[in-house]
């Protein structure tokens, strides 16, 4: 027998939900504020005359950033096992959509770094192009609601969105009802300085007796009911949240035409038994940058009660004297009443900075790179590690880094499958086909090309700088392999070109000097009888040295690299 879902159980939802996250916002917050830089806004039980905060929150995450997205996300799409639809006009159109999408991804990739998860929720834009009639908005983890009683994220009953919309869209969207608006709540606003102790904007869109609709809001819960397959509008500030805004069937299907909820889940750690929960990445280093900033803190301090100061008698110096002895002229005389200069001034005695600091300095920096994935010479950092220790951190990062890149591809695997869901619904209900352009040729895109279960496959992203480094190496030393496999020389330019970032002109130039090259030794070939192949030798890459030291072989008139 099938439950329905009642106003009364998404209430008992949603309280769940806010109780869990309640629970959890101290913690996201200081995560928050060490990513902005914002340490010391609400740490207050130093009480130094100078605070100092490092950036060490904001470059771990960023370094994850850059190494998880050194190119555009993309996929592969094959066809599945009943052979339906058009894997090559599915592939196109995922790539397309993915391509606008990426700093969607990685904005909900900096979300899930540092908070336990995040989200990518799909959209209708309304626009007219059935192609882009899907937009991407990265969610932060505490508006979505979760069903926590499943063993895993697929088998999840129902999964929800907790936002605010104003008056405005409420009515466009639900109809002119008498809805009671309230103040925007803000997740961290108890916290956050820039709003009121309870976190609302109650007055923000009252001007005297006017009251703006774009400012005035209402609570939604927006639930997807996964094992029905309707979706309900809810909210506490129409009726009293006895009854429901909008109910209807989820528009979006799978090929096998279950439901598909258009909320896409990032989890780069998840705590082993607790499947739908997630695990923040900056909270492995937390407690090294707080030591960190505290060190710093006192380091700034100590310098600044290191200055030369002094104990002097009163009355004994006049305002002109004082002047002349802090103004710091180099060999000044001045003239004093006193019989003994040593009654007259004395210098402050200065504590020295324990030298137990500097040893826990190296031991704060150690456990920070042990919480850090990427190693610190992969991050771009010179280090004093052996080509041995390095060859072994490399392989340490790139394997976590894949492990990450794999969560990563799962998310953007499920952007674009619901994506084809989503365009095929545009499609059918339009009527319209839409033309695209597929290896040259122009193809109509129809339902019936998308509605297959795609296997889709994530291309590779990841990168470290010292893999990509590795990488360019390893492909200058294999030319000459590949020039004596046959590979075209045109191809290997190309690769050359483009794994090296240098310019374009650099193929034409190469092919216009090749084919010089070739007509010269043609010419010798007649007039000298020289054996056929002289030719091919020529302007060929068999020959060319290995390294990067030898690249004007591959590059006519190129200097020697060094």
């Amino acid at each position: 027998m099938k439950y329905k879902m009642t106003p009364n159980i998404v209430q008992q939802i949603l309280k769940m939900h806010e109780d869990y996250w309640h629970d959890k916002r101290p913690d996201l917050f200081k995560y928050k504020m060490a990513y902005e830089t914002k340490f010391w806004d609400k740490q207050s039980e130093a009480q130094m005359a100078t605070y100092v905060q490092t950036a060490d929150a904001y470059g771990y995450i960023e370094s994850y950033i850059a190494s998880l997205f050194a190119r555009n996300p993309g996929v592969i799409v094959k066809n599945g096992i009943r052979g339906r639809g058009n894997a090559k006009v599915a592939q196109h159109l995922a790539n397309d959509f993915l391509g606008f999408q990426r700093k969607q991804i990685e904005n909900a990739s900096r979300l899930a770094l540092i908070y336990p998860m995040a989200f990518m929720k799909m959209m209708p834009t309304g626009n007219a192009d059935i192609l882009k009639k899907v937009d991407t908005c990265a969610i932060s983890p505490w508006e979505i609601i979760l069903d926590r009683d499943a063993r895993r994220y697929e088998d999840q009953k129902f999964i929800g969105h907790h936002y605010y919309m104003t008056l405005l869209d409420a009515r466009h969207k639900f109809g002119d009802k008498k809805y009671e608006s309230v103040g925007k709540q803000e997740y961290f606003a108890r916290y956050d300085a820039d709003y009121d102790e309870y976190g609302g904007r109650d007055g923000a869109g009252d001007v005297g007796d006017i009251k703006f609709d774009h400012y005035q809001y209402i609570e939604i819960v927006e639930i997807y009911d996964l094992h029905t397959g309707i979706m309900y509008f809810w909210s506490p500030n129409w009726k009293q949240g006895q009854k429901f805004l909008l109910e209807t069937e989820i528009p979006f299907r799978d090929a096998n035409d279950n439901p598909v909820a258009p909320i896409v889940p990032l989890y780069f750690n998840r705590l082993p038994d607790k499947p739908v929960d997630g695990y923040s990445a900056m909270r492995r280093i937390y407690d090294q940058i707080f030591e960190t900033n505290m060190i710093r803190t006192f380091q700034a301090n100590a310098v600044r009660k290191a200055s030369r100061q002094y104990l002097i008698k009163k009355g004994s110096l006049d305002e002109e004297q004082m002047a002349q002895i802090t103004s710091g002229i180099d060999g000044l005389f001045v003239e004093v009443d006193e019989e003994s200069l040593a009654g007259v001034m004395t210098p402050v005695p200065q504590n020295p900075t324990p030298p137990e600091l500097e040893f826990y300095v190296r031991q704060v920096q150690s456990d920070k790179d042990k919480g850090s994935i990427l190693a610190p010479f992969t991050r771009g950092e010179s280090s004093r590690t052996s080509a041995t220790e390095a060859a072994a951190l490399a392989a340490y990062s790139s394997s976590e880094i894949g492990r990450l890149a794999r969560e990563r591809d799962n998310m953007i695997e499920q952007l674009a499958s619901t994506y084809l869901s989503m365009v095929a619904l545009y499609i059918d209900e339009d009527g319209a086909r839409q033309m695209i352009m597929v290896d040259g040729e122009p193809v109509a895109v129809t339902p019936e090309n998308l509605e297959e279960n795609f296997h889709i496959f994530a291309q590779d992203q990841a990168s470290t700088p010292l893999s990509e480094s590795v990488k360019k190496r390893e492909f200058i030393q294999s030319i000459p392999i590949l020039g004596n496999l046959g590979v075209p020389q045109a191809t290997i330019l190309s690769e050359l070109v483009r794994a090296l970032g240098l310019p374009e002109d650099f193929v034409i130039s190469a092919e216009e000097n090749r084919q010089a090259q070739v007509s010269a030794a043609a010419a010798r070939t007649s007039a000298d009888a020289v054996p056929p192949d002289a030719a091919e030798q020529a302007g060929g890459l068999v020959s060319t040295p290995q390294g990067p030291a030898n690249l004007q072989g591959i590059l006519p008139g190129a200097r020697s690299i060094s």
